[in-house]
């Protein structure tokens, strides 16, 4: 077989898949099946093919199995695109920056935001502080970070030592994610890497809720310093959106992802739409210098779409008085998801029940933890959720200003909970029959939930 060995593994890869007749998420799942790693998504498949990361080299073992070519083939094509990164083409990945030639080796520096004295660093936090939900392996972390698995092992001690990351075991896999204290560190890096690194994940979260949206590129200064261009800060972001052919995309669902955009990176955002056919090199994104590197994006779809038309709330003002003062924050994507808060109340409710007469205390806990619940449910459905630095009130002051006084129980049942911490107080037990009548409340405040939810969109 003759090898063109200036081929990027990005097109082999495609060419191949494209033989097979798969989609990115089957091969996403056949590899994921084959090697015994979950971690391998459509979105790390999706990275290879656009050129933004190059599979290792035990990922690439597996690739040839699935793909039926030769690993030979995929590795010459690996070198390729190294060879193409070190003339000048910036190999990007999700959240973390990248920089041609010796300066990527090096790690140096971080050009977008140089208060870090590595990228493996900076993208360590971008990973885990952008997603405070979930777990990460070593593998993933070291995608993200695009380094080796000895220098995220490295930082990663260095940051869980500081306070700012946690570790736990699952049989031989080590998962990190951020302090589950929320460490004082936490709540201002957070927002440091939201402003920087975390540009193409709230990008690609609200405008993924557009309904059409098929491609994301950043340019711009943004994309400069992305790519480790040293200069002045981005002082606004700079986007292409593109759509299939005929699909003509909501323009008020777009003003509202890029308002809700400009909130959370507290920056302007200036975006243009696009052909999704329109080739790269052509793409007319709003203060894009030609020869400058851009940065794909994968819209982030939510769990459950938020409706863009929704009903009127009268608390809008106190929503917004506490988005000011930094009590919420504004989220999308999976975080956006609304049912699972509601699912977990019900159970929470369903056990309270058992416990009303045998341990009216323990059911009443349990019933204010899925008040909060419910509370937090319907401001995720507007994509809002309390910062980690909010009182323990603002659940229940934001729900009770929108949706009525019947919400005001979410407080009231968190208070009460509250006077269950002190043993000693004459008001710290709860009887059977106070437990049963807080069963009802929560009960009836699920069903109202229920009620309003599909009525809700996003808050901008």
């Amino acid at each position: 077989m003759e090898v063109d060995f200036n081929q990027p593994i990005s097109q082999v890869i495609r060419a191949a898949r494209r033989r097979r007749q798969l989609s990115q998420y089957s091969l996403a799942r056949e590899l994921a099946t084959v090697s015994g790693r979950p971690t391998i998504t459509r979105d790390l498949v999706a990275r290879w093919e656009r050129g933004h990361q190059i599979p290792r080299l035990g990922t690439r073992q597996w690739l040839a199995v699935v793909l039926q070519i030769p690993q030979e083939r995929l590795d010459v094509a690996a070198a390729a695109a190294r060879r193409r990164s070190r003339l000048g083409h910036a190999v990007v990945t999700e959240n973390a920056p990248a920089t041609p030639g010796p300066a990527r080796r090096a790690q140096g520096t971080p050009a977008l935001l140089p208060v870090f004295r590595s990228r493996v660093q900076a993208g360590i936090l971008a990973a885990t502080l952008l997603n405070p939900d979930r777990s990460f392996s070593l593998t993933e972390l070291a995608e993200h970070a695009g380094s080796s698995l000895a220098s995220v092992d490295k930082e990663n001690k260095l940051l869980e030592k500081a306070g700012i990351l946690s570790s736990r075991r699952e049989g031989t896999i080590r998962l990190m994610r951020a302090a589950g204290d929320r460490g004082p560190l936490v709540g201002p890096l957070t927002e440091l890497m939201r402003l920087t690194y975390g540009v193409p994940q709230v990008v690609g979260e609200e405008f993924g809720c557009v309904p059409g949206v098929a491609r994301i590129v950043l340019g711009g200064v943004w994309a400069d310093r992305f790519a480790g261009i040293a200069g002045p800060s981005p002082e606004s972001v700079e986007l292409m959106i593109a759509a299939p052919h005929g699909v003509n995309l909501d323009s008020r669902a777009l003003t509202t992802a890029a308002r809700r955009t400009e909130q959370r990176l507290k920056r302007p955002v200036h975006f243009s739409v696009v052909p999704l056919e329109q080739d790269i090199d052509t793409l007319k994104i709003p203060r894009q210098r030609p020869g400058h590197p851009v940065v794909e994006v994968a819209p982030i779809r939510p769990r459950v779409a938020p409706q863009i038309a929704g009903v009127e709330l009268d608390g809008h003002e106190v929503v917004r008085r506490l988005m000011r003062t930094g009590q919420l924050e504004l989220v999308s994507g999976p975080a956006s998801a609304s049912q699972p808060f509601l699912q977990l109340a019900s159970k929470h409710a369903a056990a309270a029940e058992h416990l009303t007469d045998a341990s009216p205390d323990s059911a009443f806990v349990l019933l204010a933890q899925a008040a909060q619940l419910i509370g937090s449910g319907l401001l995720a459905q507007q994509g809002l959720r309390a910062s980690a630095a909010a009182p323990d009130h603002v659940v229940g002051t934001a729900v009770a200003a929108q949706f009525g006084h019947q919400f005001a129980q979410v407080e009231m049942l968190r208070r009460r909970a509250r006077e269950l911490d002190a043993p000693t107080s004459r008001d710290s037990h709860v009887v059977p029959a106070e437990a049963k009548t807080y069963l009802g409340t929560v009960r009836s405040l699920l069903a109202a939930a229920a009620e309003v939810m599909p009525k809700l969109g996003l808050f901008s």
